[in-house]
């Protein structure tokens, strides 16, 4: 059994390394990078910014009607190969993006894009996590997003010394190549569906019953957890998808932090460094989350991640010129921005369990995409009509407030549906 126990552990660690593959790698290189090249697009071919970064709002659109038949995919075929086509695609339309000269091109990367999201941004890296780890789910979930950010820090100044020197065509080019080829080594190498798939247990598993069922090579299952047809009937599952949204609208308003510091009395460099700053401490507090919710839950971790996200905006709102308090107010809020990303997959199988994970999570994850979409128009619009960001601050302030209180409620109503 101790060999069976340590080839687990190798191998569920293995899997985190093919998370990173077909996750982190296109996400933080391509994904979040996509802003460096919006303005040498427009002055090349004259476009306005609107119609430059339409694909972004079309992206996570087709990416909520995707996921649902993404999640019934990947709990019935092999995520080895499906996430590979998946990160093949991908990457092929984002190469070819490089040599986009309309409009309706980039529109259409943008579908190519939300259909393959719809697979491996949020729902496939918590799916096999879930699957191979019974305890440190939350650790292996953290390192994931948190070397997603690191690989966003380095990929955007990488990525624009090569628009610098070669051009964007070249640079976008050279980045697609890149994550395509590092994605597919790891995620063929590496992604394995479930431990029983090949005769092991999940890591944090291993139990003396568990030992006798794999020495007589029984059918041993440690799945447990509500049906999809209890969670559909659930409100927890709707006040989850709710959790998740505010943590990924709350997450988005980073992107106007810029914009609210040029127009205001802290000025653009106190902007840019930021955006720095909350990709750091990201970073961190990704790691930190995660490993809090292996030693308290998640219920009290979701709450501090709500609660930081609330006590940072807040410092940051109320910080004047200071820009002490700003960039304090900045570092906290990264325990909020980390939170999208750590608290929405391990509070999803806190309420329903694992025996149906992908199903159930697939719903989710078509709700944080299109909270993503809206998050995209709603602060631009309030900024528009009102000429100010405090009525934003104010709604991202408010809507971390409710996660706190949301986060052990949903746990309670989600709990009811299949464990009373």
């Amino acid at each position: 059994m101790q060999a069976i126990q340590k080839k687990s552990t190798i191998w569920a660690w293995l899997v985190v390394l093919g998370c990173i593959g077909f996750y982190s790698i296109p996400t933080g290189i391509i994904g979040n990078t996509s802003g460096i090249f919006v303005a040498p697009v427009m002055d090349e071919f004259g476009w306005s910014q609107t119609d430059t970064t339409m694909y972004r709002t079309i992206q996570p659109l087709v990416a909520a009607v995707v996921a649902p038949f993404a999640g019934r995919m990947m709990q019935k075929g092999n995520p080895r190969w499906i996430l590979a086509v998946v990160s093949a695609a991908f990457g092929i339309a984002s190469l070819l993006s490089a040599y986009a000269t309309e409009l309706w091109q980039w529109n259409l990367y943008g579908v190519v894009f939300g259909i393959t999201s719809g697979f491996f941004m949020y729902l496939a890296a918590p799916v096999l996590i879930n699957a191979w780890f019974e305890k440190n789910a939350g650790i292996a979930i953290s390192i994931t997003a948190a070397v997603l950010s690191l690989l966003a820090a380095i990929g955007s100044p990488v990525g624009q010394a090569l628009i610098s020197e070669y051009g964007w065509q070249t640079a976008r080019a050279i980045l697609s190549v890149v994550s395509t080829v590092l994605s597919l080594v790891l995620t063929i190498a590496f992604v394995r569906k479930s431990p029983a798939v090949m005769g092991l247990v999940p890591v944090g598993s291993w139990h003396k019953d568990h030992e006798s069922a794999v020495e007589k090579e029984e059918d041993y299952t440690f799945e447990h957890g509500a049906t999809v047809t209890q969670a559909i009937k659930s409100p927890g599952l709707y006040l989850l998808i709710l959790v998740a949204g505010i943590f990924v609208m709350c997450a988005a308003f980073f992107q106007q932090i810029p914009a609210f510091c040029s127009h205001g009395e802290l000025g653009p460099e106190v902007g840019a460094m930021a955006v720095s700053i909350i990709m750091v401490g990201g970073i961190v507090f990704k790691l930190v989350l995660g490993a809090l919710n292996d030693r308290i839950g998640v219920r009290w971790t979701g709450i501090i991640a709500a609660a930081s996200g609330a006590i940072g905006i807040t410092l940051a709102f109320v910080s004047g010129s200071n820009v002490g308090v700003f960039y304090a107010g900045m570092i906290i809020f990264g325990g909020g921005y980390a939170g999208l990303t750590v608290i929405a997959p391990v509070l999803a199988r806190e309420a329903f369990g694992s025996l149906n994970y992908s199903q159930i999570y697939s719903w989710v994850s078509t709700g944080i995409f299109i909270f993503t979409a809206i998050s995209f128009v709603v602060y631009g619009m309030i900024y528009d009509t009102t000429g100010s960001f405090d009525l934003c601050f104010m709604i991202v302030i408010v809507m971390y407030v409710a996660a706190v209180v949301l986060v052990p409620l949903t746990i309670k109503l989600s709990h009811r549906a299949w464990k009373e």
